[in-house]
């Protein structure tokens, strides 16, 4: 009960704060890019997409495994926590460095909002003591340290604006949000006792969680590149004034992102007990939560399509065609949260590593796509090369490869074809029992 309660609070500021962020962070994101422009909001847009993919690989997949690590009975904590970030910090050292050989070779446009972008590269590993927060209890700590940091990028943002400040400044501002957030959550961590040992830094151990952790890096590099890569593609082939056209419709469809992440939340440990109990009450308890995931993603495409009319009220006249590419993006939405949903029966399954072909399959799919269909139709051509390969990983390859089609995709077409009955009031009830 008392474990029930600490989730259901913590889950309760997040979701909170997680509101109140996005309220403020899609007013920011409105001035911001009336401010800069289409190019300028692609230049910031296209950066963004590149160092997101390094900190990915940075991160080594290790997030999930070094919790483990650190709730081990036997564990030295500190030892583990001094291998992990020593471990993340010599990769992300290395993809630093390689970032500013290439941008000294290339001289692409940006090359300065990239340089700043990419500092966070040395900063992420200590992000590491947020998996001791969380094997300890203390996850609404971390929440509030990242809305903090968040607040004081915003500010900046918004004094910057009005004082008419450069491009790079805004890199600067997302960087500062970073530096804010692992400070507190450093503080936080000393503060209860963390320790961190670096000189235990073992490369036995360090292997050792590599070669747990791989599949874990490659699906959240491949996922991270899936979700990222249309916005790099369009600047490539189109210019960065598109580029920006198309990210103020990429940002208000991801402001929605959220809401399958909460309900993962809620019927994860449900899942788990299920597994448990009898293969009968898994397999309703997962048609369930797909027909839950599929109710809720309609709703929230519904709703991307009733705004997707203002966006040049919101943004300028200069993003008059977002509007195109946000209703191409709103059906997007439906098959990521069944993807998510997805990832989550897996999960509970010990299956993760089936993820990795669907992505590098949509993968390939996306980057196909974008080469046959961005020079003909700009950024609607990414959106709708979005929605097909969203659609190929979540749900078409559910149903060709063998572990899944054997396993899930029969439990997904009861949800499905029961989609019909399953109303909101089910919902609702589903997660309140």
């Amino acid at each position: 009960m008392v474990a029930g309660s600490y989730i259901l609070k913590t889950l309760s500021l997040a979701t909170m704060l997680r509101v109140a962020r996005l309220l403020l962070s899609f007013a920011l994101t409105c001035a911001l890019a009336r401010y800069l422009g289409g190019s300028g909001f692609g230049q910031i847009a296209v950066a963004m997409a590149v160092i997101s993919i390094l900190l990915s690989i940075g991160e080594l997949g290790f997030a999930r495994y070094t919790v483990r690590e650190l709730m081990k009975p036997d564990s030295d904590q500190a030892a583990v926590l001094g291998t992990t970030i020593t471990a993340r910090l010599f990769v992300s050292i290395v993809l630093f460095t390689g970032l500013l050989v290439w941008i000294g070779w290339r001289k692409p446009e940006g090359a300065v909002l990239l340089a700043v972008y990419g500092t966070q590269l040395l900063t992420n590993p200590a992000t590491e003591t947020l998996a001791w927060l969380e094997a300890h209890g203390r996850v609404s700590q971390s929440i509030i340290a990242q809305f903090v940091g968040f607040i004081v990028s915003a500010v900046c943002i918004a004094l910057g604006i009005l004082n008419h400040a450069p491009l790079w400044f805004f890199a600067l501002t997302y960087a500062l949000e970073g530096w804010v957030f692992i400070s507190l959550s450093a503080f936080v961590f000393h503060r209860n006792g963390g320790r961190i040992k670096l000189r235990s830094f073992q490369v036995s151990r360090a292997m050792a969680l590599v070669g747990r952790s791989w599949p874990e890096l490659a699906s959240q590099a491949a996922l991270i590149l899936l979700f990222r890569l249309d916005t790099m593609m369009i600047e490539w082939l189109q210019g960065a004034q598109e580029a920006g056209v198309y990210g103020a419709a990429v940002r208000v469809s991801e402001m929605a992102y959220f809401v399958p992440g909460i309900l993962a939340t809620l019927f994860l440990p449900r899942l788990m007990q299920a597994r448990q109990s009898s293969s009968a009450l898994f397999e309703r308890s997962v048609v369930d939560y797909f027909s839950a995931s599929g109710v809720l993603a309609f709703g929230v495409a519904a709703g991307l399509l009733i705004l997707s009319p203002w966006m040049a009220y919101a943004f300028g006249d200069e993003f008059t065609r977002s509007s195109g590419m946000l209703r191409v993006h709103a059906w997007a939405f439906i098959p990521y949260a069944v993807g998510i949903a997805r990832t989550q029966v897996l999960t509970v399954e010990d299956k993760l590593a089936e993820n990795l072909s669907s992505v590098v399959v949509a993968l390939a799919v996306n980057v196909w796509l974008n080469l046959q269909w961005i020079p003909a139709y700009g950024g609607v051509g990414a959106a709708w090369a979005t929605l097909v390969s969203y659609t190929v990983a979540w749900i078409g390859w559910t149903y060709l490869s063998p572990w899944l089609r054997s396993n899930v995709a029969g439990l997904m077409t009861r949800a499905f074809v029961g989609l019909p009955g399953f109303t909101l009031l089910r919902v609702r009830s589903l997660i309140h029992s």
